[in-house]
């Protein structure tokens, strides 16, 4: 499933083993966004798959993006609890410490992921 990135969200690409989330979020309206990509996580991560791989790397999300982040969070976390491996590739630009210093935010709620802190590349 794929939510085309739009001037204030992020491209999102759902498979039944992985989740890719990159771009800007700040929608106008957080829950009219979130809530059909929250719903095909669920469905995700409710399939025969036991490895499940996410990737995100924001540039940018404001608070209430940062509520839907803790909600994504908790639903990979509950899912890794119930037996799937989950690794969380958190990529982040090396001069940017404020999203460096959310990830390592983020990591601090995850046990039962894998969570990795990635310097992302520049695109050329």
């Amino acid at each position: 499933m794929n939510f085309e990135a739009g001037q204030r969200t992020p491209l999102v690409q759902l498979t039944p083993t992985s989740c890719l989330i990159r771009g800007e979020c700040y929608p106008e309206n957080i829950s009219e966004w979130s809530e059909p990509v929250l719903t095909a996580l669920e469905e995700c991560l409710g399939n025969d798959e036991s490895e499940f791989k996410v990737d995100i790397e924001l540039y940018y999300f404001n608070s209430s993006s940062a509520k839907f982040l803790f909600d994504f969070f908790e639903f990979l976390e509950e899912s890794a609890e119930g037996g799937k491996t989950i690794t969380v590739n958190w990529r982040y630009r090396a001069e940017d410490d404020t999203m460096q210093e959310a990830g390592e935010d983020f990591e601090e709620d995850m046990s039962a992921c894998t969570y990795n802190m990635v310097v992302a590349e520049e695109a050329e």
